[in-house]
């Protein structure tokens, strides 16, 4: 006669064990470990030194639940009530007309009492900081300005300012929280800076055409007949392999491309007025860019101006062509 598994009732079918230990079945066997450990944990006899070590851990967690609510957390908001006065009177001095004498004369003190300085370019709350809380380190100093910052920059009113601490959970967890306000500045400088880096390489650009359409016109010839300083390096073989091994396109790089330009070094000659030709340069993408922007940055010429002139005499010199 064959039985199969499931006719065997798996709750009710005992291992060989000691006849004082409860059956171990088969349900029992395929338990996971942890729980099967804390079920044994469960069951055995606990002794009397551990029952009175618990008892004592036990008490001591009494006592400092009571400690926390009776001076820890009155403790906590103490000092919460007070950085609301702080918050309140940073914000009497940056309303005052006197704003400018008053943080001056703050930090004259700071200076006077402490011997450390503090930059006049520091916002108000960080020299009332220092001025009160002279005692702390500089990271204490550094997180209630911070948290007061933030909550000035959030509206948070002068008489609600313990309240927004309480709200988060204390001076610290003000300053590690990221609010919506900082999220929309970060976005807000990430674009700025992405503007300005891609209006820096249009007039980069700009300035490349510029002098490439103003050779076109130029009568002044130099006739030099020197090899020219090729200041390019060679692009390194290993990287090249790497790149082609990690099935990734050997792309341009400016470092190892040659400029378009060629960089004449030359020294003027007071007595005849001409110049003495030093050298010739062709350097790499990279540092003629460099040149570029150096030049473009000191341009006065807006990007609508500098536009303007390149388009103007790309097309009369395409005009002269034709």
């Amino acid at each position: 006669m064959t039985t199969t598994l499931a006719a065997v009732p798996t709750q009710s079918l005992p291992i060989n064990a000691p006849t004082s230990a409860p059956p171990v079945t088969l349900t029992n066997l395929f338990r996971p470990k942890a729980a099967q450990a804390a079920e044994t944990a469960l069951t055995k006899p606990v002794p009397a030194g551990v029952a009175g070590a618990v008892e004592v851990a036990n008490t001591l967690l009494a006592s400092y639940a009571q400690l926390k609510v009776e001076v820890l957390d009155r403790s906590d908001r103490a000092l919460w009530a007070l950085l609301g006065e702080v918050y309140a009177y940073v914000a009497a001095v940056d309303g005052s007309p006197l704003k400018r004498e008053t943080r001056a004369e703050l930090i004259r003190q700071i200076s006077q009492r402490t011997g450390s300085s503090v930059s006049t370019a520091a916002t108000t709350a960080a020299i009332v900081v220092r001025y009160i809380f002279a005692d702390q380190s500089r990271q204490t100093w550094s997180n209630y300005t911070i948290a007061m910052e933030k909550a000035a920059a959030l509206g948070v009113t002068t008489d609600s300012f313990a309240g927004f601490l309480e709200q988060y959970g204390g001076v610290t967890k003000v300053v590690e929280h990221t609010f919506d306000y900082q999220a929309d500045d970060a976005a807000t400088a990430a674009e700025i800076a992405r503007e300005q880096r891609d209006t820096k390489q249009s007039r980069v650009g700009l300035v490349g055409r510029l002098c490439t359409a103003l050779a076109h016109a130029s009568t002044v010839q130099l006739t030099y007949r020197e090899p020219l300083h090729v200041w390019v390096p060679t692009k390194p073989k290993k990287a090249a392999k790497a790149a082609k091994s990690a099935g990734k396109d050997d792309k341009l790089d400016p470092k190892f491309e040659k400029g378009k330009f060629v960089v004449f070094l030359t020294v003027p000659d007071t007595t005849t007025g001409t110049y003495r030709v030093v050298q010739g340069n062709v350097f790499n993408r990279a540092v003629e860019e460099q040149l570029l922007a150096a030049m473009a940055e000191r341009m006065g010429a807006d990007a609508d101006e500098l536009t303007q002139a390149v388009v103007s005499l790309e097309q009369s010199i395409s005009g002269a062509a034709e």
